[in-house]
C-alpha cells in the first residue's frame, strides 16, 4: 500500500478541488448523493461551507490529498439545536482508484478522534443497504444498526433503502 497521501482538514481554498472531486466521485458509484457532474453548488457556496465547518465546534471536513488532488473526503456535520447538539452526521467518499487501501478506515478513525475532542456523544449515518463494503467498515469501527430507512434513495429509476447506524462515544 502506498502511503503518499496526507489527511488534513479542508479549508475554503480547497473549494474548486472539492467540486471537481465530488463531480468525479459521483460518477464512480451509485451510493453517493450526487451522480457524475450533478454537484453544481457554486464555488462561493462551497467556500462558505468549508469556512463554517472550519470554525464550527462540532463539525469538520477532512480530505485525503495526493499529488495536490483530493482522493477522499470525510465529513462530520454537527447539529445546532441545543438538545441534539451532542449528535453529528457522518459521510465519506473515496475515489475508486483508491478503494480497498485502508483510506476510509483511516479517515473514519480520525473523524472519531475529532468527534471525541469536540465532545460529540453520538455519530450517526445512513448507508445504502447494498453498500456491503461500507457497512462492513462501519460495523468494524463499532457502529450499530438502528433501523432501515425505506426508499431513502432514488437512483436509476429505482428506490433504495438505507441502513441507519450510530456509534455512541460517551455519556455525560
Amino acid at each position: 500500500m502506498n502511503n503518499t497521501y496526507i489527511i488534513r482538514e479542508a479549508v475554503s481554498d480547497d473549494a474548486e478541488k472539492m467540486i471537481s472531486y465530488l463531480n468525479q466521485v459521483g460518477g464512480e458509484s451509485d451510493y453517493l448523493m450526487h451522480g457524475e457532474n450533478e454537484f453544481n453548488v457554486p464555488v462561493e457556496g462551497v467556500k462558505r461551507k468549508l469556512a463554517m465547518s472550519k470554525d464550527s465546534e462540532n463539525s469538520v471536513v477532512l480530505i485525503a490529498v495526493e499529488n495536490d488532488q483530493i482522493i477522499a473526503r470525510a465529513e462530520l456535520d454537527g447539529y445546532y439545536p441545543a438538545r441534539i447538539r451532542h449528535r453529528a452526521k457522518f459521510s465519506i467518499s473515496v475515489r475508486k482508484d483508491y478503494w480497498n487501501q485502508g483510506i476510509g478506515t483511516e479517515m473514519l478513525k480520525r473523524i472519531i478522534e475529532q468527534a471525541k475532542d469536540m465532545k460529540i456523544a453520538v455519530i450517526e449515518l445512513e448507508v445504502i443497504s447494498d453498500n456491503v463494503r461500507a457497512i462492513h467498515l462501519y460495523r468494524k469501527m463499532g457502529f450499530a444498526d438502528i433501523g432501515i430507512y425505506k426508499e431513502y434513495f432514488y437512483v436509476d429509476g429505482m428506490f433504495k433503502d438505507a441502513v441507519v447506524m450510530q456509534k455512541i462515544l460517551q455519556h455525560h
